[in-house]
């Protein structure tokens, strides 16, 4: 494969105000063996109009228009209807520079990858600050030198968690199944992310930045209560100890794990207990639900925590929900 096709899906949900510059930035790449997959998730705006508009003047993209469903569901629907041998997901309101296509498919084949990773910015839309984001070293190898010496390096940078940073051969996906899980409203990137790299044989990362990630803190998901939110983050955290059972050396990327995970149910109980659209019973439900489940209880003893998260181990562990929502309601500070 000298010139391999290279789809690129992109979901969009409203995204009118996005479609014009994600698509001249992916028009602009200097590797142009490829198909452009618009996947139009339900939107209520101008979306569909524009995206077909697109895909009648260039036969590179196409467009496919579905029920709301949600961004898993849309990623899926793009990556079945793919005919390149390999895939990149884009988000509609982020960039990428000229060169993601080019310098990656050409590391992807020299290697024989079945994923290439690339590291990216940070920018905040609301501070206008743009951020590199860099582990500092390259990596090729197997799955087995990736979890042992790369693994907690990818975590600690996060280019492990997105899809979105990342290069797949195609067959690997459908060879394995590979999907995004749809039942699940929040952190289905890393969800997915833990399940595809018990598969990933091939590991590349090319510590150059291809990738800008717009950080839109008012509204975001992350920022908000979500319904679902502490589930999420329980089938991420299953994943994670299910691909550190392939390795018998993994307490540390264990630790890790367990880590980013107490962090992100310590968010949800920081949600619920600061919500004032929950009365009292339900907040005291949530939290007692969390912090009496077996998963978080695990993993609150196996990870690493700084002093002020020792506050929340200690009234997790004795079952004391009343004290956790005092402290996340009257000390903002504790995170």
């Amino acid at each position: 494969m000298m010139n391999p096709k290279v789809s690129i899906v992109v979901p969009i949900y409203n995204g009118e105000k996005y479609i014009d510059n994600c698509i001249n930035n992916i028009k602009r790449q200097t590797y142009q063996e490829f198909e452009l997959i618009l996947v139009d998730d339900g939107s209520t705006d101008n979306t569909a109009k524009i995206c077909d508009s697109y895909a009648e003047d260039d036969k590179r993209i196409k467009v496919i228009h579905q029920k709301n469903k949600g961004l898993s569901a849309a990623r899926n629907a793009g990556t079945r209807s793919a005919l390149g041998e390999y895939l990149v997901y884009v988000d509609v309101d982020d960039d990428i520079t000229n060169s993601l296509l080019e310098d990656n498919v050409l590391l992807a084949v020299k290697n024989d990858a079945d994923v290439v990773m690339y590291n990216f910015w940070y920018y905040n839309v609301d501070t206008k600050e743009k951020k590199e984001n860099l582990i500092g070293e390259d990596f090729v190898g197997n799955s087995e030198e990736f979890f042992k010496t790369f693994l907690i390096k990818a975590i600690s940078h996060e280019v492990f968690n997105a899809p979105w940073n990342k290069l797949y051969k195609l067959s690997f996906l459908r060879d394995n199944n590979l999907k995004f899980f749809e039942e699940y409203p929040i952190y289905e990137d890393i969800i997915f992310g833990t399940k595809m790299f018990q598969f990933a044989e091939k590991i590349v990362v090319n510590d150059n930045m291809y990738y800008v990630y717009y950080v839109r803190s008012s509204g975001s998901l992350i920022t908000k209560y979500v319904d679902g939110y502490f589930k999420s983050v329980s089938k991420f955290y299953s994943n994670a100890l299910d691909y550190c059972s392939k390795y018998q050396e993994n307490e540390e990327q264990k630790k890790k794990f367990a880590g980013l995970y107490v962090r992100l149910v310590t968010t949800n109980l920081k949600q619920i207990s600061c919500n004032d659209k929950l009365d009292k019973e339900q907040k005291q439900e949530l939290i007692s639900n969390i912090c009496n489940d077996e998963l978080f209880k695990s993993a609150l003893k196996t990870a690493d925590l700084g002093p002020r998260k020792m506050f929340v181990k200690h009234f997790a562990l004795t079952g004391n929900s009343k004290a956790v929502e005092t402290m996340y309601k009257f000390l903002g500070n504790f995170r």
